[in-house]
């Protein structure tokens, strides 16, 4: 089917797609912690440029108590993020730069991620370690955020009209 709201449906896609792996995911692939980071570029990066600003506005404390992972700066000379939108901008950040390492588990898995930025001179301003059940927690509350607006703007439209 061809996608009518290329944001919107990208980012729905992308999940459904990560959804799919997960359930198929082996020893030998498809990845499943693969396939989330490249979901996060799908359903996170790219809806990211289009709601940025209502994001911005959402203090991390609401996005906690609305079930959103707690993800902890990993240094204390790291930044912390003030709101929501910047927490978001992080780890966006991390992920689509390629500042990724991999932390194996007990069996040989990837248990969890450790993500960071740097600034234009190569010095870090931001990590975190985060689990693969966290960064997954994380999207997911990302997407449902964005399906909220999507919505929202939807209902400014009709409303207009």
């Amino acid at each position: 089917m061809m996608p009518h709201e290329p944001v919107r449906d990208v980012m729905r896609r992308t999940m459904q797609n990560l959804e799919f792996i997960e359930a198929h995911r082996g020893p030998c692939g498809p990845y499943e912690v693969t396939q989330l980071l490249n979901s996060f570029l799908g359903a996170m990066a790219y809806p990211w440029e289009v709601y940025e600003i209502e994001i911005c506005g959402r203090s991390l404390s609401e996005a906690t108590a609305s079930g959103w992972p707690r993800i902890l700066k990993e240094r204390p000379r790291d930044r912390d993020p003030e709101t929501l939108g910047d927490l978001v901008r992080l780890v966006r950040n991390a992920i689509a730069h390629g500042n990724i390492q991999f932390l194996p588990g007990r069996a040989a898995d990837i248990q969890a991620l450790k993500i960071w930025n740097e600034d234009r001179n190569g010095v870090r301003t931001w990590g975190a370690i985060i689990t693969v059940r966290d960064m997954r927690a994380f999207l997911t509350c990302f997407v449902h955020l964005a399906e909220e607006l999507v919505a929202k703007r939807g209902r400014s439209r009709l409303q207009r009209a």
